[in-house]
């Protein structure tokens, strides 16, 4: 992709890459619908300071908001490296976790609880979408049905895991390829088998469509491009589950980086697709070790792949190559051999069985029914970003997990965006606040509203720096306080509108 107007030509990256994360919210004793949303209303009255409604661009690049159906949401800014996308993605984390401290500290009798998965205890499930820009020359006849078999298989590296309901599995499943050889393995002395691959797939029933509640799909296709439409595309993928463990995010955006990359380089994957990819997902995801068939074509993907990273050709992978190289082997191995315990503390659905085989162990005599329902609350405590009852937080506080982004990494990604062109919003969006102007950002467009101006477009989301920003970020900065408070305090609708 051709920068525009780019300050800085030192090697900007191919494309960008974000994640977008809902948390469900859980009030303990206060359980209805109501009781949720007006703890999600009431949560957003702690957000970062500055802000009037609650649709807000940060300074860091992230873009944090209320979703439908009082979910919370944050997308991470647009990420070059996979390091940067862990950051980002952690800081914003963090973020709606201090709201909800700063909630408790001001109402002890509200403590809400941010659960980062994809099912709710009634079956609803929300997403772990993630974008990637890519090359408008490449038509979706030609890239959706390599991306669609991809994605089908990609669950058995990256997945979260969930308790499975085995009388519910079997039924579903029947005649989909599933390897029935699994559906014997359900030994109260095999953990692993009372789990399956993934949460959200079941959840899947269209390959594409434009619509990302009523018709969920692997990929959706509403014609966004947040950038220069005549180059750019972005694909939305929304069939990913929401992941804990930094190293399964890293795996599962190295990979399809690779893919994308391979894709625009004309390399030939034909051969490897499938054509019912959603067959071929849903007996991936319900199972406890994958399907031969789909271990067959993961094992393909990864063979033409991994070249590209030992000669060079993933610079976005910087550090991080190992997640390619060494991880992805050793998860294909553990599914083969069915044994999780050179991955127990990288790959989230193999941590959450490891957990759970160990209460079996130290709780033998635990009945059936008590030991189901201790799964269930793993499962659960597992994906809750509380920081006394989390137990991803507490099983890395006692280095059970490895942590591929150290504190101080995340601290600096809650205020500093990464060098794409969230920096140059992020910079906006930072003066703004300081000088308490109002203003209105969208990915693409930054515009200050006291007093008006017309607005910076910013169409290529690789480049860091243009001019027109920079010197609209200098007149910003230069307001008196006179100029800063034309718009009266009601507000206005504007996104990112302060108050």
């Amino acid at each position: 992709m051709t920068p525009h107007s780019c300050l800085q030509p030192s090697s900007p990256p191919r494309r960008v890459v974000g994640v977008e994360t809902e948390f469900a919210l859980r009030v303990p004793g206060h359980d209805s619908e109501d009781d949720v949303e007006r703890a999600a209303r009431r949560l957003f009255r702690f957000k970062p300071a500055g802000y009037r409604g609650d649709n807000l661009f940060l300074s860091n690049g992230g873009r944090l908001y209320l979703d439908v159906g009082a979910h919370p949401e944050y997308a991470t800014a647009e990420c070059g490296t996979v390091k940067e996308l862990l950051a980002n993605d952690r800081a914003g984390r963090a973020i709606v976790a201090e709201m909800a401290k700063r909630l408790h500290e001001h109402d002890p009798s509200t403590d809400i609880h941010l659960i980062a998965n994809n099912v709710d205890s009634i079956g609803h499930t929300y997403g772990c979408h993630e974008s990637y820009s890519f090359s408008r020359a490449i038509s979706p006849e030609k890239y959706i049905p390599i991306l669609a078999t991809f994605l089908a298989v990609r669950p058995l590296l990256t997945a979260s895991g969930a308790v499975r309901e085995t009388d519910t599995t079997l039924a579903t499943h029947q005649g989909t390829g599933w390897n029935e050889k699994h559906s014997q393995q359900t030994s109260e002395h095999d953990e692993s088998a009372h789990w399956c691959l993934s949460a959200r797939s079941s959840h899947l029933h269209h390959v594409t469509s434009a619509d990302t509640t009523g018709a969920r799909a692997l990929v959706n296709t509403r014609d966004e491009p947040h950038g220069d439409a005549a180059t750019i595309r972005r694909v939305h993928m929304t069939s990913a589950d929401t992941t804990m463990s930094p190293a399964t995010l890293a795996l599962r955006t190295g990979l399809t980086l690779l893919l994308l990359d391979a894709i625009e380089d004309g390399e030939e994957f034909s051969d490897l697709i499938v054509d019912k990819p959603l067959d071929l997902l849903h007996a991936v995801a319900a199972s406890t070790w994958g399907t031969e068939e789909s271990l067959t074509i993961m094992e393909a993907f990864l063979n033409r792949l991994t070249p590209r990273v030992n000669t060079g050709r993933a610079p976005y992978l910087d550090g991080l190559e190992w997640v390619i190289t060494d991880l992805a082997p050793r998860v294909i191995t553990a599914l083969a051999t069915h044994s999780i315990s050179g991955i127990d503390t990288e790959i989230d659905w193999a941590i959450k069985r490891r957990i759970m085989i160990e209460h079996h162990l130290r709780h033998r005599t635990m009945a059936s029914e008590q030991r189901a329902m201790l799964r269930s609350r793993i499962d659960v405590a597992y994906h809750d970003e509380h920081p006394r009852s989390g137990l991803f937080a507490a099983l890395e506080r006692h280095g059970q997990i490895r942590s591929l982004v150290t504190s101080d990494e995340v601290d600096q990604a809650r205020t500093e965006p990464p060098q794409t062109r969230a920096a140059i919003r992020g910079a906006f969006v930072s003066a703004c606040i300081e000088r308490g102007a109002d203003f209105a950002v969208s990915w693409e467009s930054i515009r200050l509203d006291s007093p008006p101006t017309s607005p910076v477009d910013l169409p290529d989301p690789c480049c860091s720096s243009v001019e027109k920003a920079t010197k609209l970020i200098n007149i910003v900065k230069a307001l008196s306080d006179d100029e800063t408070h034309w718009i009266d305090d009601v507000g206005k609708g504007g996104l990112g509108a302060p108050g």
